[in-house]
């Protein structure tokens, strides 16, 4: 399905393309529930999401792996591009545990997450607290601060988080997003998933780094 990565909203009459070796092997339109479905061998291909209502001249592009005899279904978030010196992160998952929940811990001591969306002072703040599976949760870092920030996802709900098919994107670090799979990366203690840490330079220089780091 395809979400709006600041409210969660959804997006129907997008067009969404499935490419393969950049010829277009399949066409549809998002629903106005956001749904859309695209069957294909299995295979390494990239989504292509384009023409959304009220974001005009923004493409969502996103590479995608499909399983023969498998049916996925997971959310793709879409946002306008990220402003210089803003750091946009966006947390998807998949049917259960059905509430994921975005922790940010910024330098200045400030933790974003659904009991406090916006700091005080305004550098971070969470758009939406989504309950019903899927999110997207998008936490944006509107002003950096030299320091380490920690990003955690917790499983609120019941459910093992290691099936939960959660992915985060990093926008705003270089000119693509930056990737994270829950099977992949990070570290996992309990209901916990430690996806990364940031650490911000004087000169507002930004490193990924380990969350153990």
């Amino acid at each position: 399905m395809v979400r709006r990565a600041s409210d969660a909203q959804f997006v129907g009459g997008a067009t969404v393309r499935l490419m393969a070796d950049k010829k277009v092997l399949r066409t549809v339109k998002s629903q106005a529930n956001g749904h859309f479905t695209i069957s294909a061998p299995g295979g390494e291909y990239i989504l292509s999401i384009t023409d959304i209502p009220t974001m005009n001249g923004v493409e969502f592009t996103e590479p995608v792996h499909i399983f023969d005899s498998r049916t996925v279904t997971r959310t793709y978030a879409v946002s306008r591009p990220v402003p210089q010196g803003h750091l946009r992160i966006v947390l998807t998952w998949g049917a259960t545990p059905r509430d994921m929940d975005s922790h940010l811990d910024t330098p200045s001591g400030c933790h974003v997450y659904y009991g406090r969306k916006q700091c005080p002072n305004g550098e971070a703040g969470l758009d939406t607290d989504v309950t019903d599976a899927y999110g997207p949760e998008t936490i944006n870092i509107r002003s950096l601060k030299p320091g380490v920030y920690k990003y955690t996802v917790h499983a609120f709900s019941s459910g093992a988080i290691e099936s939960s098919e959660a992915s985060v994107s990093l926008y705003g670090v270089g000119k693509k997003p930056i990737e994270f799979a829950i099977t992949r990366d990070g570290e996992v203690r309990g209901s916990n998933w430690h996806v990364f840490n940031l650490k911000v330079d004087n000169h507002g220089h930004v490193t990924v780094a380990d969350p153990t780091a």
